[in-house]
């Protein structure tokens, strides 16, 4: 089962191998085997190192005024998730990945703030995959009085996540999914966050609903159903290429559209529908999606 962070209890599908996991960043030290490595930075001398870094980097934020991204931020899902970051200018970054199981994952080193983005420069391997890494590059976004730190290139689903209404979160004011500056959980947001203009037109005044008008394909690969479809609104009615519609009715399936070309009035999109979701009929024409996910879905979808 496939766990989406944008329900709010656990919501439901998050693209696999969790957030965040968006490619390698090596750092300096010399080369060594994935295994040896993973083994050292969850050694207990890496883990007292970072400890003692920990410690710096707190005394460094206490210090500090009005810096727009230093801070301790996480996210969480209450299980199997919850990814915490402290960083600050002179004493670097910790970051620790911890789950049901204990430590999954553990590690530190310098920061570089150039060009508007947080480059996280690496003691050990970072390799994001499974419940293990984090992005190397990481956007300081304000919204309102809440303090993100969101990848580069997840920009777009953090605007999804607004789009659907679970950025803030539906309940706690805890994110599930993206970096949240500790202590920022019930601060109010207000107007649009602060992203770069390219980015601000992927967030919606009003939800796109729209239905399939036709099936293109579908098969079975592996555990999961992938289905072509066409859609029947396009650019002038708000969509973009990266944008995720939800599914509406039928009211007892939960699937997710993401839109891979658009039109002016049409649109074709993959769903994608995982092993336990393969119980769920096809898509079919006559379906309708929005770009907002309701509460209903989360509901409907947590009681499979």
């Amino acid at each position: 089962m496939i766990i989406d962070w944008r329900c709010s209890n656990h919501d439901k599908w998050i693209h696999p191998a969790v957030v965040f996991l968006l490619g390698y960043a090596l750092s300096g030290a010399p080369a060594r085997t994935h295994a040896d490595d993973s083994a050292d930075k969850l050694s207990a001398a890496s883990v007292a190192a970072s400890e003692a870094q920990t410690k710096k980097i707190q005394l460094e934020i206490r210090q500090l005024r009005n810096n727009e991204w230093a801070g301790e931020y996480y996210f969480r899902d209450g299980l199997g998730v919850n990814v915490r970051l402290v960083l600050a200018p002179e004493n670097g970054f910790v970051f620790s990945w911890h789950g049901c199981l204990g430590l999954y994952d553990l590690n530190y080193g310098s920061v570089d703030f150039s060009n508007g983005s947080v480059k996280l420069l690496f003691k050990h391997t970072n390799a994001q995959r499974g419940f293990r890494g984090i992005a190397p590059e990481l956007l300081p976004i304000r919204w309102g009085d809440r303090h993100y730190l969101i990848p580069v290139n997840e920009i777009m689903e953090f605007t999804n996540a607004i789009n659907a209404g679970t950025e803030p979160a539906l309940s706690g004011g805890r994110s599930y999914r993206f970096l949240l500056r500790r202590g920022d959980e019930k601060k109010a947001v207000r107007g649009l966050p602060r992203l770069p203009a390219e980015y601000l037109s992927n967030i919606l005044p009003t939800p796109v609903e729209t239905k399939i008008s036709s099936v293109l394909q579908t098969r079975i690969e592996k555990s999961r159903r992938i289905t072509y479809v066409a859609l029947g609104a396009g650019t002038a009615e708000g969509l973009k290429k990266g944008m995720e519609l939800y599914v509406h009715n039928p009211a007892t399936v939960y699937a997710q559209a993401t839109v891979t070309a658009v039109d002016e009035h049409s649109a074709r999109a993959v769903i994608e529908q995982e092993e336990f979701e393969l119980r769920d009929p096809a898509p079919s024409v006559g379906w309708r999606l929005s770009t907002k996910l309701t509460e209903e879905s989360c509901q409907s979808n947590n009681t499979k």
